[in-house]
This record gives structure tokens, C-alpha cells and sequence, in this order.
């Protein structure tokens, strides 16, 4: 796609409704179908290393910590990364047992993927609690644009993969597509080069039903999954589950109005004495966006979500109570308002009934004003939260049978004001750019607290931490020449955080979150005589500060041609800078070999 295209992609997660990239009010950036394609990846968190308003570090082959704007979590002081919404076509994927992603359940077929929407900010009054640091929307293509078959395979040092697509059309009006995926990810390495023990399978499969018909469609998809991951020092952990949802849109010139529901099921299931889990999540949605009159834009909506879990305790983690049902209620309506051809005036507000800590506001203003058709100035001001969990309320956990941490049953929801204002411009068509600064204020982060002045144990959560964050995030694509664009990136990130009055500090304030300072990028992507394509990402990260890990360079490369219309062959090398190395100081984090891969991709 040119730059002039790109700029017109349409994203929804802005607003909730179609709107130009060039025209939305926040900080985001856009993972396309070609550079999905092009970067050799094979996850969903490799993906998402080509957002450059993204932090994505490895800790273990199978698990990965993903952050916007900091708070990537502690893994020593158990803390996790827990500020960032993830949604796979309108089916947000977060755990509500602890408020993060388990990173290894989730998968796609990246071959279907159209394009992966990811927001740095707030996104909590059109999304909800737990939208406080950034969004991400994976959107996959509707099956009339899947017919046809797609195959790949790939083997390397570290990776075997293989996976196919089908897809149809029953009428006229409806289309289909199955698919199905397989791995084998070998295990990474300790410190002194011996391995780490935990390698994992996975296979997985789905399908997508697409019904048009004048101003309606439906939707019906739906996956299953199911893996086997080593642990170490003990036997094989179980990840298993499947979802299906379902949506249904009617639209007219002035309204689109949309019903969806969904079923997730999953599970994790360890050895006896490692506990486990099973969540069965039930969610509907109804929202419409009205044109009322020529000059405002009004999208509404309300849900309700019902996780029920039960959870088999271990001998050093409980849940009292070990089994819930949770309801999360929620009612949410954003004006958009027309000042003038050039500037309007977004104002939103949801409103959102947590079965810990009632009715929470989550309030959001945005200006924009197109300076020129090819640039954009805007701002915004919004609130967030992160809703408790059970394990912030219910967890006890013990050493040696005594009790030493539990959770705190008036622990409060963690907060961000968020100020924003950027920046994006096309200023020819071989430039274009986009440039945001943020200042968030933080209070009620959690902390762990003593017992009392005179007593030690049993610690607890507490929230008596508070503080400040500010940055910058720029990325810029540069078309040097027909057949070679240029992609650069940076973020910058300042925390000030500090305890309250009465809190312990009895860790410092980097148990909220184990953040580098700095991380850069350079995408290189170049077409080459003789269908030959060569992709090169070169990434800085800063030094992270408690537990310290020195700053590092890393490198990933692609070769691929077209040996046929049908048939690419491609080599893949990851890690390429170094025979092995961390994203995370251990013993949390395992070091990342050098790995080299071979795929093949068929397409008639």
C-alpha cells in the first residue's frame, strides 16, 4: 500500500465507528495485513513488535509481558502486566481472574488477519475497565475475502510450524472458511546455556460464517485450542479452551445498529500440587451509532458480562472463595460534534458496575482540527481504571503452611487521569509521520503492605502508591524509493512514582513495573529483482532498573521469493545480534537463542 493509502485505511477502536486513520483522535498505529505477512512472525506478541508505541518482551517460551506507556509488570514482586486491553474481533481475551492475558491461549490465523489496531492511551469509555494503558483490536477478514486454500510449514533450531486454510461461498451471500494451526516451540535457555526445560505444543482450529443481505449482516465464528506446555521442576501444564460468538449489524444511511454475543471457555490445569483453573465467560452487546443530523455522530451502547470460575487451589496458592460468578454491567454513549469542517469535538462517558467496587465513571474528551487534509492536530483528556480481581481480593498465599501474603477485600480500583496531544502528517507522498506526548497521574496502584506497625506477616495488597508518567511516541514511514519504505520509531518513558502516607515501602516503587526508559525501531522493507523481498526490524531497549538488565540491540531479518504465482519460499532469522539473549533479568526470564527458520507458504 502507498502511504497515501495507508493513510485512508478505515480503524473502528478510535470511536467505535468508521473513521479515516488519518482522522482519529488518538495515538494509534496500524499493523497491516502486508506487514504481517512480510515479518516472518508467527505469534501474536511477535506481531505486535511492529507497533512502535508497543513494549513486548519474552520472559519463557511460551509467555510474554505487553504494555503500553509502562507498568509491564515485576515478575519478582508479582506483579503483572495488567493495564492493556486485547481483543481478537470484539471478543476481549483478558483474564478477569488477575486483569492480564495469558499471551500462549491466544492465536490466530495470521494469513486471515486484516489488520491489527493498536491504541497507546486510554481507550476505557468506549472499551472499559481495564483499557487504563493502550488497546489492541485484532481484526480478522470476513470470509467472501478468504475463498481459496492456504498452506505454510516451517522448521528451524527453535520453531515447527504448520497450518491451512479453506474457504468458500455456499451463495451468493454467504461465505465461509476453516482453518487450522499446529506448533512445537523448543525450549529456551538458562543463564550458563543449558535449557530451560519448556518447550510447548499447540494446535488449534476454527471457522467463519459471513452472511450479507442489503443492510444486514451476520457473523458466526468461532476456535478451540488446546496445548501442552513443560514446566520446570514439575509436569506438563494444560491450556485448553474454546469461543464462539456471534454478531448481527443492521445499517441504513443514518444508523448501524449491532448485537453480539459470546462464549469463551478456558482452562490451565498444572500437576496436583499446582493448581489450576477453569473460566467460562458469557458476554452480550448491543451498540448503535446514529448521524443526528449533519453535524454530530452519536454511538451508544450497553452489555453485560457474566465470568463464572472455579479454581483447584495449590498448597502454596488459594481463591477463598475458590469459585465465583462475576457481573460486569456497563452503559456507555460518545457524541461526536461537528465545530466546523475542520475541527470537532468528541465527548464520552461509561459507566461501569464492578462486582468489587460498584459503579465506577470513565469519562473521555477529544479535540481534532485538520490543519490541512494531509495534517492533524489533536488532543484529549480521559480517565481509566483497572477493576479488582480475585487476585487482588481473595488470594492467599503461603510458604513453609504459614500464610504470608493475602488479598485485601477493600482494595480499591487503580486510576489514571490521562492527558494526550499529537500530532500526524503526510507532508508529501514519500513522508508521513505521527507524533504524540502524554503526562498520565496514577493513584491507587497496588502496593504490598505489612500486617501492622508491629507485625510483619501476613503481608497484603494494598493501593498507597501514586505518582506520574510522561513521554513521547513518534514513528514516521519514509518511501525512499518504489521498491524500498523505511520505518522508524521511538518511545520515551518517565515514571515519578512515589508512596503515600502510612504505605510500607517495603519494595521500592519499581514493583510497579519493571520499565526501560527508551525503546527505538528501525523497519527496513525492500522489494528486490527477481521476485525476491528482503525485511530487516533492528530494536533498541533501554536498560530496565530493578532487577537491572543492561540496554541490548536485537535484529530480525526475512529472505523470501516467489518461486512460483503459487509457492514462497522464505528464511527467517530472529535474534540475530546475539548467540542468546534476555529481555528480563532472571530467574523471571529465560535468555532467547539466535533461531533460523525455513517456511513455505502455498497459495493456487
Amino acid at each position: 500500500m502507498s502511504l497515501e493509502q495507508l493513510a485512508h485505511v478505515e480503524v473502528t477502536s478510535v470511536s467505535k465507528a468508521p473513521e479515516l486513520l488519518s482522522r482519529a483522535a488518538a495515538a494509534i498505529y496500524v499493523i497491516s495485513h502486508d506487514q504481517i505477512m512480510r515479518s516472518g512472525a508467527t505469534s501474536i506478541p511477535e506481531v505486535l513488535r511492529l507497533a512502535p508505541n508497543l513494549q513486548v518482551r519474552q520472559l519463557t517460551s511460551s509467555s510474554y509481558a505487553i504494555t503500553a506507556r509502562g507498568f509491564g509488570g515485576n515478575q519478582g514482586d508479582q506483579n503483572f502486566s495488567n493495564k492493556l486491553l486485547i481483543l481478537i474481533d470484539g471478543r476481549s481475551v483478558y483474564s478477569p481472574l488477575f486483569s492480564g492475558v495469558y499471551l500462549d491461549a491466544q492465536d490466530v490465523l495470521l494469513e486471515d488477519v486484516d489488520r491489527i489496531e493498536v491504541i497507546s492511551g486510554p481507550g476505557a469509555t468506549l472499551w472499559g475497565a481495564n483499557a487504563m494503558n493502550g488497546v489492541i483490536n485484532i481484526i480478522t477478514r470476513p470470509a467472501y475475502l478468504t475463498t481459496g486454500t492456504v498452506a505454510s510449514a516451517g522448521a528451524g533450531n527453535q520453531e515447527q510450524q504448520v497450518d491451512g486454510r479453506y474457504g468458500g461461498k455456499l451463495n451468493e451471500a454467504t461465505a465461509y472458511r476453516l482453518y487450522g494451526l499446529g506448533y512445537r516451540r523448543d525450549a529456551l535457555e538458562l543463564g550458563d546455556g543449558a535449557s530451560a526445560r519448556d518447550p510447548w505444543w499447540k494446535a488449534q482450529g476454527g471457522f467463519r460464517l459471513d452472511w450479507s443481505h442489503a443492510h444486514e449482516t451476520v457473523t458466526v465464528q468461532g476456535d478451540a485450542y488446546h496445548a501442552m506446555e513443560d514446566a520446570v521442576g514439575s509436569s506438563d501444564l494444560l491450556v485448553a479452551g474454546a469461543n464462539l460468538l456471534a454478531r448481527w449489524q443492521h445499517q441504513t444511511e443514518a444508523s448501524q445498529l449491532q448485537l453480539q454475543a459470546y462464549y469463551d471457555q478456558t482452562e490451565r490445569e498444572g500437576p496436583a500440587d499446582n493448581g489450576g483453573f477453569v473460566l467460562h465467560t458469557y458476554d452480550v452487546q448491543i451498540q448503535q451509532t446514529l448521524m443526528a443530523g449533519s453535524m454530530n455522530r452519536v454511538v451508544w451502547g450497553a452489555g453485560e458480562r457474566v465470568n463464572s470460575y472455579g479454581i483447584r487451589n495449590s498448597t502454596a496458592l488459594l481463591f477463598f472463595p475458590a469459585s465465583r460468578s462475576l457481573t460486569l454491567s456497563n452503559l456507555f454513549i460518545q457524541n461526536t460534534f461537528a465545530l466546523s469542517p475542520t475541527l470537532s469535538l468528541t465527548g464520552g462517558i461509561k459507566l461501569e458496575d464492578d462486582p468489587y467496587s460498584g459503579w465506577v465513571w470513565q469519562p473521555d474528551g477529544r479535540l481534532s482540527w485538520m490543519i490541512t487534509p494531509a495534517a492533524q492536530l489533536w488532543a484529549a483528556a480521559s480517565r481509566a481504571v483497572r477493576s479488582p480481581t480475585p487476585f487482588d481480593v481473595d488470594v492467599v498465599e503461603k510458604v513453609a503452611g504459614t500464610v504470608f501474603l493475602t488479598g485485601n477485600p477493600d482494595f480499591h480500583p487503580e486510576r489514571v487521569d490521562a492527558y494526550e496531544i499529537g500530532y500526524r502528517s503526510q507532508p508529501s507522498p514519500i513522508v508521513s509521520f505521527s507524533v504524540s506526548a502524554f503526562f498520565n497521574h496514577y493513584e491507587d496502584l497496588r502496593t504490598v503492605e505489612t500486617a501492622s506497625s508491629t507485625a510483619f506477616i501476613p503481608l497484603h495488597w494494598g493501593n498507597a502508591m501514586q505518582g506520574n508518567t510522561y513521554g513521547v511516541e513518534a514513528w514516521a514511514d519514509v518511501q525512499l524509493t518504489d521498491a524500498w519504505r523505511m520505518s522508524p520509531g521511538v518511545r520515551t518513558l518517565h515514571k515519578d512514582l512515589r508512596f503515600t502516607p502510612g504505605a510500607s515501602g517495603i519494595l521500592d516503587v519499581a514493583q510497579a513495573g519493571n520499565d526501560p526508559s527508551v525503546e527505538a525501531s528501525l523497519r527496513s522493507a525492500l522489494d528486490l529483482p527477481g521476485q525476491l523481498s528482503f525485511d530487516a526490524s533492528l530494536r533498541y531497549v533501554s536498560a530496565l532498573p530493578d532487577p537491572r538488565l543492561p540496554s541490548y540491540y536485537e535484529l530480525a531479518a526475512r529472505l523470501a521469493w516467489q518461486a512460483t504465482h503459487a509457492l514462497e519460499v522464505a528464511l527467517v532469522g530472529s535474534n540475530l545480534l546475539h548467540a542468546r539473549h534476555l529481555e528480563y533479568p532472571g530467574p523471571d526470564g529465560e535468555a532467547i537463542p539466535r533461531s533460523f527458520r525455513v517456511q513455505l507458504r502455498w497459495r493456487p
